[in-house]
């Protein structure tokens, strides 16, 4: 999974830009999710709707569930943690998120008061011409990476993500050279980076347990994709 997001100043054109590189993206193949941030407040239901009546009776987290599905959740989240729920959730290629400017993803700037060293690109987004909207996705490709924390490079000899983010931005690091992660990780809701040897050994323990269960009771056979909740708590715990 890669993550861009889309940063800039108010009426600066960053939905308008966000839509292009969804679409962008779409036609190359890709599968994208998106991410929206506002200092509003955004609702998912409207007022006096089921769901609505739900929320306000003080349940935590509402499931609306009929052609789509949507969650809305009383609370705020960091991005990391929406970034993992988004990789549980489903396989997605990247991540297009519009706002979050301070957080450390490359961006795309349409105004020049929020560039930084993690800016990708400054761009007009009203004057882009379709052939620069390619030009950007073919930079996107290359500068995109996953959540920060989970970034690792054993052959470089760090895995400080942050510092791995900055040099896949300046080009002294190049997305193949990362380690190869098939292990996601979250404890008490954050997202805990593992090495390739961790991830594998994670991997290959907890597949060969699921191996000795008679998963076709369940109609799971596959093991594309395993997710795994351990809750450790106790009764009386602090």
């Amino acid at each position: 999974m890669q993550v861009v997001s889309v940063v800039g100043k108010k009426n600066s054109g960053k939905t308008s830009l966000t839509i292009k590189i969804i679409d962008a993206l779409k036609r190359r193949g890709y599968k994208v999710a998106t991410i929206k941030h506002s200092h509003h407040t955004m609702e998912m239901d409207k007022e006096n709707t089921d769901t609505w009546r739900h929320k306000q009776a003080g349940s935590q987290l509402i499931v609306g569930v009929g052609s789509t599905t949507f969650f809305n959740v009383k609370q705020d989240m960091d991005l990391e943690r929406l970034l993992f729920l988004i990789k549980i959730m489903d396989d997605v290629d990247f991540v297009v998120i519009e706002g979050f400017k301070k957080y450390n993803y490359p961006k795309i700037a349409t105004s020049p008061d929020v560039v930084d060293e993690y800016t990708i690109k400054e761009v007009n987004s009203f004057e882009i011409t379709p052939e620069e909207v390619e030009e950007l996705i073919n930079l996107i490709e290359v500068k995109g990476y996953d959540i920060i924390n989970t970034l690792y490079n054993d052959n470089c000899g760090y895995n400080e993500g942050d510092s791995i983010a900055k040099d896949i931005i300046n080009g002294k690091l190049d997305l193949s050279d990362l380690d190869s992660i098939d292990v996601s990780l979250s404890v008490d809701g954050k997202v805990v980076g593992v090495n390739e040897f961790v991830s594998d050994f994670i991997k290959q323990t907890v597949l060969g347990m699921l191996k000795t269960l008679n998963l076709e009771k369940f109609n799971a056979k596959s093991l594309n994709k395993v997710e795994l909740l351990i809750k450790n708590t106790k009764q009386g715990d602090d």
